[in-house]
C-alpha cells in the first residue's frame, strides 16, 4: 500500500508569497533634536553653504572706582571676538534601481517598503554622524570621563555635571545620551534609577522625543542604539545643547526616474544635505562606558 506524499503531490501544492512583510526594525533616531539648530533658518536651500556665527565674548567683570570727587578717568575695554563657520558639506543618500520589467512584476507593497527604508536609513546616517564625528560630533569632545567598556558610576555623571557647571553651561537643555548597556548599568544604581522614575508614574513626557528615559540631576536622559563604539564599549555623551550645531539644509527627499541609457532601469533615490559643527567644546563630555 502506498500513500500520497509531499513529493508525489508537489505539482498540486501551491506556494504563496505573502503580501505582508516582516520588517527588520532599525534603531530609533534620537540625536538631531538634542543639538543646537537655531541657525538652520538662516541657510535654506538656495542660500549658499556657510553660516558665520559671531562668538561674542561675554563681559566677565566690570571696573570700579572707590575715590570719589576726583573725576578720575574711565578704563575702556576693547573686545575682539572670533567667529565660527558652520559649513553644510555632507549629503546622506540611499538609492536603488531595478530593471523596468521587474518594476512591472513586483509586489505592490515593495515601492512603499523601499521608500520608507530610504528615509529611515538616511535619518540614521545623520544620527550616527552626530555621535561619531571625531571633529564636530560627540566623539570630538576634548573632555573624556569614564573608562571604555567599564560600568559608569554616579561619580562619573556628577563629574560631567560639574564640568558643565564650572564652564557656566546653561542649566536648560542638558542631555545625557547613553547606550542600552549603560542604561542597564544606571538601573543598578539606586540613586539614578529613583531619579529617572521619580514623578513619572509610568507616564514619561511624550514631548521629549524618541529615546527619552527620565531625568538625572540636571540632565534629560536619552537612550540611543546608534552611539559611536569605543575599543570594546560605547561612547556616551553628557552635554549642553549649545556644544554642537546642526544645519539640515535639505530634509530627506525621495526622487524617482527611468534611466533608459543604462539599460532601462527604474531608479529610486533619497538624500538630505546637512552640516555639523562643534561650537562650544567646554559644554560637552564624552562619557565612556559600556
Amino acid at each position: 500500500m502506498a500513500d500520497l506524499t509531499a513529493t508525489t503531490m508537489a505539482t498540486y501544492l501551491p506556494e504563496v508569497w505573502s503580501q505582508l512583510a516582516s520588517i527588520v526594525l532599525r534603531a530609533k533616531v534620537v540625536l538631531p533634536p538634542l543639538v543646537d539648530r537655531r541657525w538652520e533658518p538662516e541657510l535654506p536651500p538656495g542660500r549658499g553653504d556657510t553660516v558665520f556665527v559671531p562668538r561674542f565674548g561675554q563681559n566677565a567683570a566690570a571696573n570700579k572706582r572707590s575715590t570719589f570727587g576726583t573725576g578720575a578717568g574711565l578704563t575702556f575695554d576693547a573686545l575682539t571676538d572670533a567667529q565660527v563657520a558652520i559649513v553644510v558639506n555632507t549629503m546622506g543618500y540611499k538609492a536603488f534601481r531595478m530593471p523596468i520589467e521587474m518594476n512591472v512584476q513586483k509586489m505592490p507593497m515593495y515601492d512603499t517598503l523601499l521608500t520608507e527604508g530610504i528615509g529611515g536609513a538616511i535619518a540614521l546616517q545623520l544620527d550616527a554622524d552626530i555621535a561619531a564625528d571625531s571633529t564636530n560630533g560627540f566623539d570630538g569632545y576634548a573632555t573624556v570621563v569614564g573608562t571604555d567598556n567599564v560600568d559608569i558610576t554616579d561619580d562619573n555623571i556628577l563629574t560631567c555635571e560639574t564640568n558643565l557647571n564650572n564652564n557656566n553651561a546653561p542649566l536648560e537643555w542638558r542631555y545625557l545620551v547613553v547606550s542600552p548597556a549603560t542604561r542597564g548599568t544606571m538601573m543598578k544604581i539606586d540613586v539614578l534609577r529613583n531619579q529617572m522614575y521619580a514623578g513619572s508614574g509610568g507616564n514619561l513626557d511624550g514631548s521629549k522625543g524618541a529615546g527619552y528615559l527620565g531625568k538625572v540631576y540636571t540632565f534629560d536622559v536619552y537612550m540611543s542604539n546608534n552611539l559611536e563604539a569605543g575599543v570594546a564599549g560605547k561612547k556616551n555623551a553628557a552635554f549642553q545643547r549649545e556644544a554642537t550645531a546642526l544645519i539640515l539644509q535639505q530634509d530627506t527627499k525621495v526622487v524617482e526616474q527611468i534611466d533608459i541609457d543604462a539599460g532601462f532601469y527604474k531608479i529610486v533615490a533619497g538624500y538630505n544635505v546637512y552640516g555639523l559643527k562643534e561650537i562650544v567644546d567646554l559644554f560637552g563630555n564624552e562619557l565612556d562606558g559600556k
